[in-house]
């Protein structure tokens, strides 16, 4: 028992043929050392278990081997195993959380001058170096800038962006990448056909996927697995050991949101919290579901997800083609959103509501309509908008001379209502704004023409703000150009308010900036209906 070590351990790479799933790193330095073109320092950057230090210890090995240098280190000479063991003398390994004290990076720099005991260099391997201090990295930069030949550093960091630039500049970067779910589920399938345990490719699938890209964590999370359970290896067992959701109860909830089925979430919800899974756990799960489906939805293309188990893939596949990439990607939206309140306790006092909440919201969303339905939507809305308009102005001058108002009879006599013309250019400018800017369009169907006098087109807008977009330069230059080819002739366009009788007409006795005044309004009206909008308040537009 006193003998044994971990798998992650007795299983680490001694070439660089071995390492796994960084070849861009490994065939590179390689290629290096055979044309002789070593680098006094390199500085090997990426996330925890992707072999940074393990990379570093084979570059010092295929540097000191006494066959060498050499990309393909003998791991039998003296130096070779010395390395391997960790007792080489001329192979320093420091920790770099150990010496954030400057004295202790100075006194270390002093033995820079030493000559190797056996060796061809002296290698420093400073692992986590970005913990060192300014000061520890400044005594240490001296040395950097002009080191002896007989030196060599290796430094490895999970945060290359908080070492100094100084340092960074002075050294070879090479970025190790997270390792793909494929990669890691194949290599735990060699370990377990190697160490004699059975498990299934969804069991393997499910450890590599809970190791986020980290090979080291996947070896020791299969290490538990099969050391708790015995002989005994199913999925279920895995998950249970693992902490993990269960896929199927991440596919029902997806289903449930799909369906827009608020019910069916609560109801497996209820099993996720009697099982003792974590809500932010489960909300990360089904980010990445959510993922997985966008990519469906956008690229239709299952080999994009290459690593997932096939019945997993055809599960994805089909919830994918049930709604349009826009709405899955807004439901990713709002789950990202929902994880970020669930990683910060502070901000909640239970996880659970949170996110109950959040996927009876997701739940309950109607669909996005594609752009090209909304326009056509919006087309119609102005063309009725201004037929209620023009029924309501008709309606009023029918009743005011069926009434025999004086007032009215010298209204219709004085100020006739616009001329047939006039009305055939308003029909057709409007046509022309929508099809060059729709934001214009929308805003000359909440009001009129009032008239077209000699060279001036007299338009009637009701809302102040909407005032101030029309009648900016940029939009008159747009408006007016519009409206002389459709005249024929030279206009210009003149935005003011809605006459008083118009204005009052909208919305008598409402305060400006309610939301029932902004209901009175057609356009808003039929907005409302069509999207299965709310109004929850009223602002002016500021230009």
């Amino acid at each position: 028992m006193a003998g044994y070590q971990v798998l992650a351990r007795r299983l680490r790479p001694q070439r660089f043929e071995d390492v796994i799933g960084q070849e861009h790193v490994t065939q590179t330095l390689a290629a290096a050392i055979r044309a002789g073109r070593i680098a006094h320092a390199f500085l090997f950057a990426g996330p925890r278990g992707v072999g940074k230090t393990t990379t570093a210890r084979i570059l010092a090995k295929a540097l000191d081997c006494e066959a060498g240098p050499t990309p393909v280190p003998c791991n039998v000479c003296s130096t070779c195993r010395e390395i391997t063991e960790g007792t080489a003398f001329d192979v320093l390994e420091i920790d770099g959380a150990s010496h954030t004290q400057v004295d202790k990076m100075r006194d270390l720099m002093e033995t820079v001058a030493h000559r190797p005991i056996k060796s061809r260099f002296k290698i420093y391997i400073i692992d986590e170096v970005h913990m060192l201090s300014s000061h520890s990295f400044n005594a240490l930069l001296k040395t950097l800038e002009e080191p002896p030949e007989h030196v060599k550093f290796i430094f490895a960091t999970t945060d290359p962006h908080k070492v100094l630039p100084t340092v960074l500049s002075r050294c070879q970067r090479y970025d190790l990448r997270r390792i793909g779910v494929a990669e890691i589920a194949a290599h735990l399938a060699r370990i377990c056909e190697a160490e004699g345990a059975a498990l299934s490719s969804e069991s393997l699938a499910l450890i590599a996927r809970e190791a986020e890209g980290s090979l080291r964590d996947a070896q020791s999370l299969l290490e538990q697995v099969l050391t708790a359970a015995e002989g005994c290896v199913s999925e279920e067992s895995v998950r249970t050991l693992l902490g993990a959701a269960d896929r199927r109860l991440v596919v029902e909830v997806a289903d449930a949101v799909l369906a827009r089925d608020p019910a069916a979430c609560l109801r497996a919800l209820g099993r996720l919290y009697q099982a003792g899974y974590d809500a932010q756990r489960f909300c990360r799960d089904l980010l990445e579901h959510f993922r997985h489906l966008a990519v469906l939805a956008v690229t239709h293309d299952p080999d994009l997800l290459a690593g997932l188990p096939e019945g997993e893939v055809a599960t994805l596949t089909a919830q994918a083609s049930r709604r349009s990439s826009d709405d899955v990607q807004r439901l990713f939206q709002l789950l990202l959103d929902a994880d970020a309140v669930l990683a910060q306790p502070a901000r909640t006092a239970d996880p659970q509501l949170v996110l109950e909440m959040r996927l009876l919201r997701l739940a309950t969303l109607p669909p996005l309509l594609p752009v090209d339905e909304i326009l056509a939507r919006l087309d119609a809305l102005g063309r009725d908008a201004r037929g209620l308009r023009s029924e309501d102005g008709e309606s009023a001058k029918l009743r005011a001379v069926s009434t025999g108002h004086p007032r009215a009879r010298a209204a219709t006599s004085v100020a006739p209502e616009p001329a047939v013309a006039e009305e055939s250019f308003w029909e057709a400018f409007c046509a022309r704004v929508r099809g060059e800017r729709i934001s214009l369009f929308m805003g000359l169907v909440t009001g009129r023409v009032l008239g077209v006098e000699g060279e001036v087109v007299r338009i009637g807008i009701p809302s102040e703000g909407m005032r101030r977009d029309l009648g900016a330069p940029d939009s008159l230059a747009v408006l007016e150009r519009i409206a002389s080819e459709v005249a024929g002739r030279p206009l210009r366009v003149d935005v003011g308010p809605l006459p008083t009788a118009d204005a009052a007409s909208r919305g008598a006795g409402r305060s400006a900036g309610e939301p029932a005044d902004a209901l009175a309004d057609p356009v808003v009206q039929a907005a409302v209906e069509m999207f299965g909008a709310e109004v929850r308040g009223v602002r002016e537009r500021r230009s």
